[in-house]
Protein backbone atom coordinates (compact mmCIF):
# COMPACT_ATOMS: atom_id res chain seq x y z
CA UNK A 1 0.00 0.00 0.00
CA UNK A 2 3.08 2.41 0.80
CA UNK A 3 4.36 1.75 -2.55
CA UNK A 4 1.63 2.34 -4.70
CA UNK A 5 0.77 5.69 -2.55
CA UNK A 6 4.84 6.51 -3.50
CA UNK A 7 4.33 5.69 -7.23
CA UNK A 8 1.02 7.78 -7.44
CA UNK A 9 2.90 10.66 -5.72
CA UNK A 10 5.91 10.56 -7.97
CA UNK A 11 3.54 10.35 -11.34
CA UNK A 12 1.66 13.66 -10.23
CA UNK A 13 5.18 15.37 -9.44
CA UNK A 14 6.09 14.47 -13.44
CA UNK A 15 2.84 15.82 -14.39
CA UNK A 16 3.32 18.92 -12.73
CA UNK A 17 6.82 19.42 -13.63
CA UNK A 18 6.00 19.10 -17.22
CA UNK A 19 3.24 21.73 -17.39
CA UNK A 20 5.32 23.84 -15.82
CA UNK A 21 7.60 23.50 -17.88
CA UNK A 22 5.62 23.87 -20.86
CA UNK A 23 4.02 27.21 -19.52
CA UNK A 24 7.62 28.33 -18.97
CA UNK A 25 8.33 27.46 -22.94
CA UNK A 26 5.36 29.29 -23.50
CA UNK A 27 6.11 32.75 -21.25
CA UNK A 28 9.46 32.75 -23.00
CA UNK A 29 8.04 32.63 -26.22
CA UNK A 30 6.15 35.59 -25.37
CA UNK A 31 9.01 37.78 -23.67
CA UNK A 32 11.42 37.33 -26.50
CA UNK A 33 8.28 38.69 -29.13
CA UNK A 34 7.66 41.07 -26.83
CA UNK A 35 11.08 42.57 -26.79
CA UNK A 36 11.30 41.41 -22.79
CA UNK A 37 14.91 40.11 -23.15
CA UNK A 38 16.21 40.47 -19.66
CA UNK A 39 12.47 38.62 -18.39
CA UNK A 40 12.98 36.05 -20.81
CA UNK A 41 16.79 35.31 -19.53
CA UNK A 42 15.58 34.83 -16.24
CA UNK A 43 12.75 32.52 -17.61
CA UNK A 44 15.02 30.32 -18.81
CA UNK A 45 17.01 30.64 -16.05
CA UNK A 46 14.46 29.22 -14.03
CA UNK A 47 13.04 26.68 -16.70
CA UNK A 48 16.90 25.57 -16.83
CA UNK A 49 17.48 25.05 -13.15
CA UNK A 50 14.54 22.58 -13.20
CA UNK A 51 15.18 20.32 -16.24
CA UNK A 52 17.74 17.04 -16.35
CA UNK A 53 20.89 18.30 -17.71
CA UNK A 54 20.37 16.13 -21.11
CA UNK A 55 16.77 16.73 -21.32
CA UNK A 56 15.89 17.48 -25.06
CA UNK A 57 14.03 20.46 -24.06
CA UNK A 58 16.92 21.94 -22.31
CA UNK A 59 18.14 22.36 -25.64
CA UNK A 60 15.41 23.90 -26.86
CA UNK A 61 15.91 26.79 -23.53
CA UNK A 62 19.12 27.16 -24.01
CA UNK A 63 18.48 28.37 -27.79
CA UNK A 64 16.63 30.74 -26.21
CA UNK A 65 18.37 32.02 -23.95
CA UNK A 66 21.00 32.73 -26.34
CA UNK A 67 18.94 34.44 -28.50
CA UNK A 68 17.51 36.62 -25.68
CA UNK A 69 21.30 37.27 -24.18
CA UNK A 70 22.59 38.19 -28.19
CA UNK A 71 19.58 40.49 -28.39
CA UNK A 72 21.01 42.35 -25.64
CA UNK A 73 24.76 42.22 -27.11
CA UNK A 74 25.35 39.69 -24.04
CA UNK A 75 27.57 38.02 -26.84
CA UNK A 76 29.95 36.22 -24.57
CA UNK A 77 26.00 34.65 -22.63
CA UNK A 78 24.72 34.01 -25.86
CA UNK A 79 28.25 31.63 -27.55
CA UNK A 80 28.37 29.85 -23.78
CA UNK A 81 24.39 29.19 -24.18
CA UNK A 82 24.45 27.74 -28.24
CA UNK A 83 27.73 25.73 -27.23
CA UNK A 84 25.62 24.09 -24.44
CA UNK A 85 22.71 23.44 -26.62
CA UNK A 86 24.64 21.56 -29.29
CA UNK A 87 26.34 19.62 -27.08
CA UNK A 88 22.70 17.62 -26.63
CA UNK A 89 21.35 18.95 -30.44
CA UNK A 90 24.71 18.49 -31.91
CA UNK A 91 22.66 18.58 -35.64
CA UNK A 92 20.96 21.20 -35.49
CA UNK A 93 21.34 23.75 -38.16
CA UNK A 94 19.80 26.41 -36.71
CA UNK A 95 22.07 26.27 -33.25
CA UNK A 96 24.89 26.23 -35.69
CA UNK A 97 24.20 29.74 -37.32
CA UNK A 98 22.81 30.92 -34.17
CA UNK A 99 26.58 30.11 -32.92
CA UNK A 100 28.35 31.55 -35.81
CA UNK A 101 26.85 34.49 -35.04
CA UNK A 102 27.53 35.29 -31.26
CA UNK A 103 31.23 33.22 -32.63
CA UNK A 104 31.79 36.38 -34.62
CA UNK A 105 30.45 38.91 -32.06
CA UNK A 106 32.91 37.63 -29.89
CA UNK A 107 35.80 37.69 -32.29
CA UNK A 108 36.59 33.85 -32.61
CA UNK A 109 36.66 34.33 -36.47
CA UNK A 110 37.73 31.39 -37.24
CA UNK A 111 35.02 29.42 -35.11
CA UNK A 112 32.12 31.68 -36.96
CA UNK A 113 33.15 30.32 -40.41
CA UNK A 114 33.69 26.93 -39.35
CA UNK A 115 29.88 26.74 -37.10
CA UNK A 116 27.87 28.40 -40.59
CA UNK A 117 29.68 25.54 -42.54
CA UNK A 118 29.00 22.92 -40.43
CA UNK A 119 25.21 24.95 -40.33
CA UNK A 120 25.28 24.80 -44.15
CA UNK A 121 25.45 20.78 -44.56
CA UNK A 122 23.12 20.27 -41.76
CA UNK A 123 20.08 22.71 -42.70
CA UNK A 124 17.34 21.41 -44.89
CA UNK A 125 14.92 24.35 -44.34
CA UNK A 126 15.07 25.99 -48.28
CA UNK A 127 13.63 29.57 -47.04
CA UNK A 128 17.22 29.75 -44.57
CA UNK A 129 19.37 28.85 -47.16
CA UNK A 130 19.78 32.23 -48.33
CA UNK A 131 20.58 33.53 -45.10
CA UNK A 132 22.91 31.23 -44.34
CA UNK A 133 24.79 31.82 -47.69
CA UNK A 134 24.96 35.25 -46.52
CA UNK A 135 26.73 34.90 -43.40
CA UNK A 136 29.25 32.53 -45.07
CA UNK A 137 30.29 35.08 -46.92
CA UNK A 138 30.69 37.33 -44.35
CA UNK A 139 32.66 35.02 -41.81
CA UNK A 140 34.66 34.06 -44.88
CA UNK A 141 36.40 36.76 -45.24
CA UNK A 142 36.48 38.34 -42.37
CA UNK A 143 38.27 34.98 -40.90
CA UNK A 144 40.50 35.11 -44.50
CA UNK A 145 41.27 38.94 -43.30
CA UNK A 146 42.39 37.59 -40.08
CA UNK A 147 44.68 34.78 -41.07
CA UNK A 148 46.26 37.08 -43.68
CA UNK A 149 46.96 39.43 -40.98
CA UNK A 150 48.95 36.66 -39.37
CA UNK A 151 50.90 35.93 -42.23
CA UNK A 152 51.57 33.27 -45.36
CA UNK A 153 50.70 30.08 -44.59
CA UNK A 154 48.68 30.73 -41.09
CA UNK A 155 45.93 28.31 -41.53
CA UNK A 156 42.06 28.43 -40.19
CA UNK A 157 42.64 25.61 -37.74
CA UNK A 158 45.39 27.80 -36.53
CA UNK A 159 43.13 30.55 -35.96
CA UNK A 160 40.72 28.82 -34.19
CA UNK A 161 43.38 28.05 -31.53
CA UNK A 162 44.81 31.33 -31.19
CA UNK A 163 41.10 32.90 -30.69
CA UNK A 164 40.07 30.27 -28.14
CA UNK A 165 43.90 31.25 -26.14
CA UNK A 166 42.30 34.74 -26.25
CA UNK A 167 39.10 33.75 -25.36
CA UNK A 168 40.38 31.50 -22.05
CA UNK A 169 42.83 34.31 -20.94
CA UNK A 170 39.89 36.88 -20.94
CA UNK A 171 37.82 34.52 -18.96
CA UNK A 172 41.20 33.57 -16.43
CA UNK A 173 41.23 37.73 -16.09
CA UNK A 174 37.32 37.81 -15.22
CA UNK A 175 38.80 35.26 -12.03
CA UNK A 176 41.59 37.51 -11.16
CA UNK A 177 43.79 34.20 -11.88
CA UNK A 178 46.44 36.89 -13.22
CA UNK A 179 49.16 34.62 -13.75
CA UNK A 180 47.49 31.83 -15.82
CA UNK A 181 45.60 34.62 -17.31
CA UNK A 182 49.37 35.84 -18.52
CA UNK A 183 50.39 32.45 -19.77
CA UNK A 184 47.31 32.35 -22.01
CA UNK A 185 48.29 36.17 -23.90
CA UNK A 186 51.36 34.85 -23.71
CA UNK A 187 50.33 31.66 -26.24
CA UNK A 188 48.08 33.89 -27.83
CA UNK A 189 50.91 36.28 -29.19
CA UNK A 190 53.22 33.46 -29.71
CA UNK A 191 50.74 31.76 -32.46
CA UNK A 192 50.80 35.68 -34.00
CA UNK A 193 51.64 38.49 -32.73
CA UNK A 194 49.53 41.47 -34.77
CA UNK A 195 46.92 42.88 -32.44
CA UNK A 196 47.14 45.27 -29.89
CA UNK A 197 44.43 43.80 -27.31
CA UNK A 198 46.75 40.64 -26.47
CA UNK A 199 49.72 42.72 -25.07
CA UNK A 200 47.38 45.21 -23.76
CA UNK A 201 45.36 42.76 -21.59
CA UNK A 202 48.61 41.35 -20.66
CA UNK A 203 49.77 44.70 -19.65
CA UNK A 204 47.01 44.43 -17.11
CA UNK A 205 47.80 40.69 -15.88
CA UNK A 206 51.80 42.26 -15.28
CA UNK A 207 50.08 45.15 -13.41
CA UNK A 208 47.97 42.73 -11.15
CA UNK A 209 51.21 40.99 -10.17
CA UNK A 210 53.24 44.14 -9.06
CA UNK A 211 55.70 43.21 -12.28
CA UNK A 212 55.69 47.03 -13.40
CA UNK A 213 58.64 47.09 -15.74
CA UNK A 214 57.11 44.53 -17.75
CA UNK A 215 53.67 46.08 -17.71
CA UNK A 216 54.86 48.94 -19.45
CA UNK A 217 57.13 47.39 -21.81
CA UNK A 218 53.54 45.16 -22.96
CA UNK A 219 51.50 48.10 -22.77
CA UNK A 220 54.14 49.89 -25.24
CA UNK A 221 54.04 47.08 -27.37
CA UNK A 222 50.39 47.28 -27.85
CA UNK A 223 50.76 51.09 -28.92
CA UNK A 224 54.14 49.75 -31.30
CA UNK A 225 51.20 47.85 -32.78
CA UNK A 226 48.40 50.50 -32.60
CA UNK A 227 49.38 53.94 -31.97
CA UNK A 228 45.79 54.89 -31.64
CA UNK A 229 44.92 52.07 -28.91
CA UNK A 230 43.43 54.71 -26.30
CA UNK A 231 43.12 51.47 -23.60
CA UNK A 232 46.80 51.01 -23.58
CA UNK A 233 47.19 54.48 -23.40
CA UNK A 234 45.28 55.11 -20.37
CA UNK A 235 46.52 51.86 -18.53
CA UNK A 236 50.05 53.37 -18.77
CA UNK A 237 48.79 56.40 -17.15
CA UNK A 238 47.29 54.40 -14.35
CA UNK A 239 50.76 52.91 -14.42
CA UNK A 240 52.26 55.02 -12.58
CA UNK A 241 49.74 55.53 -10.23
CA UNK A 242 50.48 51.94 -9.54
CA UNK A 243 53.61 51.69 -8.93
CA UNK A 244 53.37 54.49 -6.02
CA UNK A 245 49.87 52.82 -4.64
CA UNK A 246 49.84 49.22 -5.88
CA UNK A 247 47.60 47.57 -8.22
CA UNK A 248 44.22 48.60 -8.79
CA UNK A 249 41.23 46.80 -6.95
CA UNK A 250 38.73 46.79 -9.91
CA UNK A 251 39.82 46.31 -13.40
CA UNK A 252 37.47 46.13 -16.42
CA UNK A 253 38.40 43.73 -19.23
CA UNK A 254 38.28 44.71 -22.76
CA UNK A 255 35.85 42.59 -25.67
CA UNK A 256 38.39 41.19 -27.50
CA UNK A 257 39.60 41.38 -31.05
CA UNK A 258 37.22 44.36 -31.84
CA UNK A 259 37.03 44.98 -35.85
CA UNK A 260 36.11 47.95 -37.51
CA UNK A 261 34.99 46.27 -40.36
CA UNK A 262 32.04 43.94 -38.68
CA UNK A 263 28.74 44.80 -39.16
CA UNK A 264 26.76 45.94 -36.09
CA UNK A 265 23.59 44.62 -37.11
CA UNK A 266 22.75 41.12 -36.56
CA UNK A 267 20.19 38.00 -36.86
CA UNK A 268 19.54 35.31 -35.21
CA UNK A 269 16.86 32.29 -35.54
CA UNK A 270 14.17 32.23 -32.85
CA UNK A 271 12.46 30.00 -34.21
Amino acid sequence: MSKKAKQSKHKKKVTTSSSQADKLFDLIGQQIFQGDYTEAIASCERLLSCLPRHAPQRADALAQLGVAHSMLQNYPQSYEAFTEALAIDPNNAELWYNRSMASRYTARLGRALQDIERAIELNTIAELAKQFDEALKANRMLAKESMKLRGPGFTLDQLVEQEEHFQQALKLMEAGKWDQAEQAFHASITMGDCLPQPWGNLGICLMMQERYDEAEAALKRALAIDRGYTIAKNNLKLLAEARRTGPPKIVGINEPFRNSKMKQSITFITE
